[in-house]
């Protein structure tokens, strides 16, 4: 991939990723499509991108079968890139990756165990959906489940709760409150500073979320997720 294509994404792309970009490009996995920075825009563009955030404060790195958008937190000013989200349907959001780099070590790890498993599924294409979902329903009664992998693959995420923005302006945490104070009434907001793994937030479930579909936005290089209502 060339600069010139990365300068037209819209979106600042540091040195780091560039050079990802270059000698690398995008993951192809077979019939599961594309992993990586490159992901074609015309892919996203009339589908759930709009729910990252703001235009410049995202970019889509995969979308599937499943109704999962993944994408890696932009920083518009400081052209910083930060951690890799997902969210599905109306109520679903993770923090996947603390990195894009991250991600993307973690997906190639999962092509080579579905190259490894294919003979416990039927072929690759199954293998790598189980290995990526982390659901191996589709295992044949020789596949290790409780193989320390395995096992590690298909944890449940943590869970970080959400707060309304009330909560947020009385928490006396400078940035909480600051975040809350610019946030409108009904948007949720979590707390992702201390995540170490993978991490749902179930904003949708919360019982003061007023309903509609949740639109995104990032702060503090990712680490605060806040969820406004779009009807």
């Amino acid at each position: 991939m060339s600069d010139a294509e990365m300068d037209g994404w819209g979106v600042p792309v540091p040195e780091p990723v560039r050079e990802i970009c270059r000698r690398v490009g995008v993951l192809h996995v077979g019939g599961h499509g594309e992993f990586g920075a490159p992901y074609p825009s015309a892919a996203v563009g009339g589908g759930a991108a709009w729910r990252c955030g703001e235009p410049g404060s995202f970019r889509v790195i995969h979308t599937n079968a499943g109704a999962e958008t993944f994408y890696v937190d932009v920083d518009p000013v400081t052209g910083a890139w930060g951690p890799v989200f997902t969210f599905w349907e109306t109520h679903g959001a993770e923090l996947v990756a603390p990195s894009l780099q991250h991600w993307l070590v973690t997906v190639a790890g999962l092509v080579t165990c579905a190259a490894r498993d294919a003979e416990h599924f039927d072929g690759f294409s199954t293998a790598f959906l189980n290995w990526f979902s982390g659901d191996f329903a589709d295992a044949g009664d020789d596949f290790p489940e409780d193989s320390p992998e395995a096992l590690a693959c298909a944890a449940a995420p943590a869970s970080a709760a959400p707060i309304t923005v009330a909560e947020a302006r009385a928490s006396g945490d400078p940035a909480l409150a600051g975040l809350g104070s610019r946030l409108p009434e009904g948007a949720l907001l979590a707390d992702l500073r201390g995540a170490t793994r993978r991490t749902s937030v179930p904003f949708g479930r919360h019982p003061q979320w007023p309903g509609g579909t949740p639109v995104y936005g990032r702060f503090r290089g990712g680490t605060l997720l806040t969820a406004t209502s779009r009807t």
